[in-house]
């Protein structure tokens, strides 16, 4: 119930920064992080006449990318959308704030679900789906879908014609470089000046507002904007499965790349097992962020770079190849103990097709005075690998540091028979697939080359510390030879 209710209340938060009171007419202060932002007089006609909220902190975040389902929220207000149709998506309950809203953006025609009966409605929102949007809304012809974009091949099949005629009537520009930006993420700046410049074309008697439209079509900045890491409208809570997919959707009948049964398996100290089902081959990219309620999920960009979204460098991050429907393991490492992790999960198809961005949260080990502060990767070869491990503390007492290494379709060994350099069948492995065969110093990083692998194959390294009964939590690398 708790959860619930914080979720609906996340939901609530949300939709009041994005829409502001309609019985406000006073000039509204100029936020200081829309002064001298391309969009500063439509954003402040805005603010001014309540149709867009601020936040707590004084800002109105332009740059911040917008989610569908606050999207729809805008037209659905700004047109004057009440009527409801019944919806069915496993992923928009009726206890959250977006329920009606999409209920409401269904029934009027412009937007719908994806293939698996999904909504997804906080993932970002592309360029090309407020094109469809646009399109739709405004019941606009979409005959023509000769586009003069130097990134047209980008553009989806199913938005060609909507690009083409809400560029063709300035509701959409393209950027100062020619480009449209097809799978960008909308940002709130771009949002106001789209729907600005649709009401010189807003069908008759659909109710709704009437906000001034914009005296040029919208202009866009020149670089990617990255969203901002202040307090979110809908903060990414993270889970421990599903994921939210993501990519075009609703604008037509084409399979997007999406995961699902994201979730984690054995979590150590510092490290953890993360599983992810893709829908079709390609390559996951992943990374690592500390956990905490007011932090954006990055852009899919930032993922792919292993970037958060401030832009700084994951605690980890990394890529793996997939095959369609067929689950896949990777091991997060660089974790501290006993604390919140978001690894953030996004896919893309061997034609360059992403998904959006799945968060997964999980919380580490505690620790011991001798657990393993610390273990990676440092190079991986045909036939060999390095890795390192570290535990306790400098001025700590020596304890027996075991590694066991056995291929990753092998069942794991226990505890105890890490400890003793056996595999899960009770066999001792012999060379590099254990050791050391002599103490280490604690607080100190140590390097370990294992040789005599075969080539592009995964492999489990499992580190334990302690003995006679008394281990420190197992931790578990998973590498794959090239």
């Amino acid at each position: 119930m708790k959860k619930t209710w914080r979720g609906l209340m996340a939901g609530l938060l949300g939709i009041s920064m994005l829409l502001g009171s309609l019985g406000s007419v006073s000039a509204a202060a100029t936020p200081k992080d829309i002064q001298g932002h391309w969009a500063q007089k439509q954003l402040q006609s805005w603010l001014d006449k309540g149709y867009l909220g601020g936040y707590p902190d004084g800002t109105v975040k332009p740059n911040k990318a917008i989610t569908r389902g606050e999207y729809v929220a805008l037209i659905n207000r700004l047109f004057g959308f009440t009527e409801t149709a019944s919806i069915s998506f496993t992923d928009v309950k009726s206890t959250n704030w977006v329920y009606s809203e999409v209920a409401k953006a269904v029934k009027a025609g412009y937007i719908g679900g994806y293939e698996n009966n999904t909504f997804r409605a906080n993932n970002p929102l592309t360029r090309q789906e407020a094109a469809v949007i646009a399109a739709k809304v405004l019941k606009l012809s979409t005959s023509s879908t000769t586009l003069k974009f130097k990134d047209s091949a980008q553009v989806a099949a199913w938005a060609k014609g909507a690009v083409v005629a809400a560029a063709d009537k300035k509701i959409i520009n393209g950027y100062p470089d020619g480009t449209f930006g097809p799978k960008r993420s909308l940002t709130r700046a771009e949002a106001v000046g789209i729907i600005s410049n649709s009401v010189v074309y807003k069908p008759s008697g659909t109710g709704g507002v009437t906000p001034t439209p914009a005296p040029t079509a919208t202009p866009a900045p020149t670089a990617t904007p990255v969203p901002s890491t202040s307090p979110t409208a809908t903060p990414v809570t993270g889970g421990s499965g599903g994921g939210t997919g993501g990519g075009g959707g609703g604008g037509g009948n084409v399979t997007l790349p999406s995961v699902s049964n994201v979730t984690y398996g054995h979590v150590g100290s510092v490290t953890a097992d993360v599983y992810v089902t893709p829908s079709v081959t390609g390559a996951v990219y992943y990374v690592v962020a500390p956990y905490s309620i007011n932090v954006t999920a990055p852009t899919v960009a930032q993922v792919k770079n292993g970037l958060t979204s401030a832009g700084t460098a994951g605690v980890h991050s990394g890529t793996i190849a997939t095959t369609a429907n067929t689950t896949v393991v990777f091991s997060v490492y660089g974790l501290s103990a006993d604390t919140e992790y978001t690894v953030y999960v996004a896919l893309a198809d061997n034609s360059g097709n992403w998904s959006g961005v799945t968060p997964l949260r999980l919380k580490t080990a505690a620790s011991s005075t001798t657990s393993l502060t610390q273990v990676g990767v440092e190079s991986i070869g045909t036939v060999t690998a390095a890795v390192y491990a570290k535990y306790g503390q400098t001025e700590g007492l020596p304890a027996p540091l075991k590694y066991v290494v056995v291929k990753a379709t092998e069942a794991d060994p226990t505890a105890q028979q890490i400890s003793e350099g056996k595999d899960s069948a009770g066999i001792v492995l012999t060379g590099t697939f254990a050791g050391p065969n002599s103490t280490v110093s604690p607080g100190v990083k140590h390097t370990f080359t294992l040789s005599g692998l075969t080539s592009n194959t995964a492999y489990k390294v499992f580190f334990i510390t302690g003995s006679n009964g008394n281990f420190s939590p197992v931790e578990i690398l998973r590498i794959q030879t090239k």
